[in-house]
């Protein structure tokens, strides 16, 4: 609301003075002198003098010619001079407007609201801490203090995974764009993302972007398509590599085990109603012909996407490479957090963990899988071989540095984008 209002506040005063200009030039936005007629019996009436120091009036019916613009400075100087005089003597200027010059808007209601909202939150949060503090501490009093250096690693490898994504759209999409540009394209992504679940955010801020680069919105939505599809084979590769851990080591069975406990207590009919339900409404929807029609274009598009990146190898390698990047440089960032707690973990089964428990908390409707990849994640390590309470502050703090940290520089580069017109 406050830049809505700004914005016509300003809107307003511009129209003002081209009015006032227009109005003591008798001239149109042109600069055309013109004739104005008046329509008001026989009285003569009088156009308003030309400046402060002029003290002649001329019919309005009478055609004037084009005065000299005056210089800024002059302005600068008469308006003062213009505004005394008229506040003296108590005449009022018909063309005066509320919006006679630029508002300047106090705090809105809506910054209340925000500053309330936060400080309710805050001492809930306060409340929260002291009454569970004890309990927390009493579990975590055995979990070793990290080691800084392998905390830094995490945060390393979190970075290299937005460059191997901004490979990824640039091998996809075909565009000649600066690295630094697709690498804060896939932060602004990666800081919508936390808000909107299924990674819709991160969908629309790559559509965006590539039809700001010139890009045809199903050719766009092709290129993304590519990279989701890219991503699947990857991490169906990696799971396959991994499968020979899973036989005998019990992380597949800890990571499914909540998901398994879940669909026990709500019940084995209401689990098959909600799949039929889904089913039902997945194929009503893809059969509906007014959806077809719609898709029709984004298919075909798609269609010609693969078949170029079929006739590319390069594009095609430098794609499933930084997607499958991605998924290393996140089984990496695990690992150094694991390696920061003194946990002895082998890569081999920190992969496991990864791979297993991102696929079954992808079926999450959270965004980005809150809630359901960390129980999956702290059982799968556990599992592993890890401290249960251990493993917990492990996955705790490899989600904030890779999942909280990097939504400040998304705002900035969501900010920067939109001020370059990227977005």
């Amino acid at each position: 609301m406050r830049m809505l209002q700004l914005l016509f506040s300003q809107l307003a005063y511009r129209d003002l003075r081209l009015h006032r200009h227009d109005r003591d030039h008798c001239s149109d936005p042109t600069g055309v002198a013109i004739e104005i007629p008046v329509l008001l019996g026989t009285d003569s009436v009088t156009a308003p003098p030309l400046g402060p120091s002029s003290h002649q009036t001329e019919p309005l019916t009478r055609q004037r010619p084009r005065p000299a613009r005056p210089s800024h400075d002059e302005v600068s100087a008469h308006e003062p001079a213009a505004i005394s005089a008229g506040s003296h003597t108590g005449a009022t200027d018909p063309d005066r407007h509320v919006f006679d010059r630029p508002l300047a808007v106090g705090p809105a209601r809506s910054r209340r609201r925000t500053v309330v909202c936060g400080i309710v939150v805050a001492a809930l949060l306060v409340a929260l801490a002291v009454r569970f503090r004890g309990d927390a501490a009493s579990r975590l009093s055995g979990v070793p203090a990290p080691r800084w250096h392998w905390l830094a690693a995490c945060a390393c490898c979190t970075a290299l995974f937005y460059v191997a994504n901004g490979l990824s759209m640039r091998a996809a999409s075909g565009l000649r764009v600066e690295l630094r540009t697709v690498t804060g394209v896939q932060v602004a992504a990666a800081a919508t993302n936390r808000i909107v679940p299924a990674g819709l955010g991160a969908i629309a801020v790559h559509l965006r972007f590539l039809e700001k680069r010139g890009m045809t919105r199903p050719a766009a939505l092709a290129a993304i398509a590519s990279i989701k599809a890219a991503g699947a084979v990857s991490h169906l590769v990696g799971i396959i590599i991994v499968a020979g851990t899973l036989s005998g080591s019990g992380i597949g069975e800890a990571v499914v085990s909540p998901v398994r406990s879940t669909l026990t207590g709500i019940g084995t009919g209401p689990v098959l109603v909600g799949c039929v339900v889904v089913c039902a409404l997945v194929t009503g929807t893809v059969a509906h012909p007014r959806v077809r029609a719609m898709a029709r274009p984004a298919a075909r598009a798609f269609r010609t996407h693969m078949s170029v990146l079929a006739h590319s190898p390069g594009r095609t390698t430098v794609l499933l490479l930084s997607q499958a990047g991605t998924r290393l440089f996140q089984i990496l960032a695990l690992a150094c957090t694991v390696w920061a707690f003194g946990a002895s973990i082998s890569m081999m089964s920190v992969a496991t963990v990864y791979l297993v428990g991102s696929l079954v908390a992808g079926a999450a409707p959270t965004a980005g899988g809150v809630g359901a990849l960390e129980p999956a994640l702290a059982f799968g390590l556990a599992a592993a071989g890890g401290d249960a309470a251990t493993m917990l502050a492990v996955v705790l703090v490899y989600r904030v540095i890779s999942f909280w940290l990097p939504v400040l520089p998304g705002i900035v580069a969501l900010a920067g984008l939109r001020r370059r017109g990227d977005l």
